[in-house]
């Protein structure tokens, strides 16, 4: 067994290495180019004291086209003093070196110049084209070198979809031009609740960010050289304090007030009845769309607070006009109305699933992540939409490890999550969340997401019956190694399982910061 997640698709291992003293001579087709700065970096990364002159080496590796290999997919052979990799494209040649880079090992016991690679064959490609992870940033601003180590971490466990969530009431984290003082309003509150949801606790300083448009679409250039594309969201029609407070005239009472410092579930939301609110919503996602070049843009979608829709007199007009018996599917009409707008921009919506979106256009992705109706789900998935499954108890991996352990989250399949319908449905893939409410910083991301993302990442690419969690754990073990070379603040054993022994506190709290004896430095 190689040490590789996501679990290959098929590997053979013959036994024995490919070893040299020397960086490799490499060989690359006319679309590998790329791979030879790309290999010998990696190289070098794993034995800093090989020889460099390649001139005289014995070992070969080899980047090779065959068309008949599909997106994503690779075939790496190691054997006789050659490593030869062979892809369709510039993606399976990418995973080929991330799979290097978790199999190849420097033997610094006895020959400290001496580069391994096991003798093998691997053939590899992913289950589902869809493997994301979400970044919340509209409620605590990381930045840019933070955005660019979870991108690191994301292509090394080959997830292909940066989610990000730039937009909810605690914030707005998106240049606007066509709004130029939406930022200095919606991208800055006062405060910051702290210690969860029942805190009466603040952090005592403001909290302020967002990212220009040159900014995002350096890291778009950046993610794509990683095989990730940016997926934005700007989460409507609720969750919208932050917009709001920049235009209190799109919402239903139009009064002024300031971003909120706390988090939780809030009654402001989009006026459907008010044409400028329209307007307004419209303008910034054609701005959006013209920034991000992701066929997706999610919009969220999560249920709210609808206390001001159900007095709104003009909420009232467009629902008694269109035939709309309640808040309920006023919500559908609203998101609907967002689905068309961005189709009409060659863009595809991806919306939450909630109880209440029973009328859901069919052309947006349904992002499955809290529970629907049975009729409503069977319905769906018979009709074969289009899904991406993040079960709310296993994938949110913003709360602690007690409440969603290992495991649990490592036995998802996502196909029963669809009903007696599941195999008409379309699954796209899976995505792990990470809210930030109570995620401040990067060692706080990465303690909160490894090895989760390891999990996630096997279920989004290798195939069903190469799932086995005994196989995982032990994976695990010797992967995290490699993680170590780069200070990643991977959560240990003894957290992730989430310990019997502090299930009895009051785990429905949402304190995840640095509770249950979940410690920042985990080696400490």
């Amino acid at each position: 067994m190689l040490n590789i997640i996501p679990q290959v698709r098929s590997c053979t291992v013959y036994g024995g290495d490919v070893a040299t003293e020397r960086q490799p001579k490499i060989i690359c087709c006319e679309e590998a180019q790329f791979c030879e700065p790309l290999a010998r970096k990696l190289f070098q990364t794993i034995c800093p004291s090989i020889k460099p002159d390649a001139e005289n080496a014995k070992v070969t590796v080899s980047f090779l086209k065959d068309e008949s290999i599909p997106e994503e997919g690779y075939r790496l052979d190691a054997d006789n003093d050659e490593i030869k990799i062979e892809a369709s494209e510039k993606k399976g040649w990418t995973y080929a070196l991330v799979t290097l880079r978790q199999i190849m090992q420097a033997d610094d016991e006895g020959k400290p110049f001496l580069l391994e690679c096991p003798c093998c064959h691997i053939e590899d490609g992913p289950r589902f084209p869809y493997r994301g992870f979400m970044l919340d940033e509209a409620r605590n601003f990381m930045g840019e070198d933070v955005v660019k180590r979870v991108l690191k971490l994301m292509c090394f466990y080959k997830l292909n979809v940066l989610h990000w969530h730039l937009s909810d009431d605690q914030g707005y984290r998106i240049e606007s031009k066509v709004f130029p003082d939406l930022n200095r309003i919606a991208s800055r509150r006062n405060d910051t609740q702290v210690g969860g949801f029942a805190s009466n606790k603040f952090a005592g300083c403001k909290h302020e960010g967002y990212y220009s448009h040159s900014q995002i679409k350096k890291l778009i250039a950046y993610a794509k050289e990683l095989n990730i594309d940016v997926q934005p969201e700007i989460d409507l029609p609720g969750h919208i304090s932050a917009l709001t407070a920049a235009f209190p005239d799109i919402s239903c009472l139009g009064e002024s007030h300031s971003v909120p410092t706390t988090f939780g579930n809030f009654a402001g939301a989009l006026c459907v009845g008010s044409d400028k609110a329209w307007e307004v919503i419209f303008a910034l996602l054609d701005e959006i769309c013209e920034v991000f070049d992701s066929k997706y843009v999610h919009i969220g979608g999560d249920v709210f607070d609808f206390s001001d829709w159900k007095t709104c007199p003009s909420c009232k007009r467009v629902a008694e006009e269109n035939g709309i018996a309640d808040e309920h599917g006023l919500l559908a009409f609203a998101l609907n109305k967002i689905i068309d707008h961005l189709d009409k921009k060659g863009k595809i919506a991806v919306v939450r699933t909630s109880e209440y979106i029973d009328g859901i256009d069919s052309r947006a992705v349904l992002h499955l992540f809290k529970n629907l109706p049975t009729e409503t789900l069977d319905k769906f998935a018979a009709e074969g939409r289009k899904f991406i499954v993040s079960p709310h108890h296993l994938c949110s991996f913003d709360v602690p490890y007690v409440m969603t352990p290992m495991k649990p989250l490592y036995a998802m399949e996502p196909s029963h999550y669809l009903g007696k319908n599941a195999d008409k449905a379309e699954i796209l893939g899976v995505e792990g969340l990470l809210w930030s409410e109570w995620v401040y910083d990067l060692q706080k991301i990465e303690f909160n997401s490894l090895p989760r993302i390891c999990a996630l990442s096997e279920k989004g690419w290798s195939p069903k019956e190469a799932q086995d969690y005994s196989s995982f754990s032990k994976r695990w073990q010797a992967n995290r190694k490699v993680l170590d070379t780069a200070d990643v603040n991977w959560a240990c054993d003894r957290l992730a399982r989430g310990n019997l022994l502090f299930r009895s506190r009051d785990i429905f709290i949402w304190r995840t910061a640095d509770q249950y004896g979940e410690v920042r430095r985990n080696k400490k």
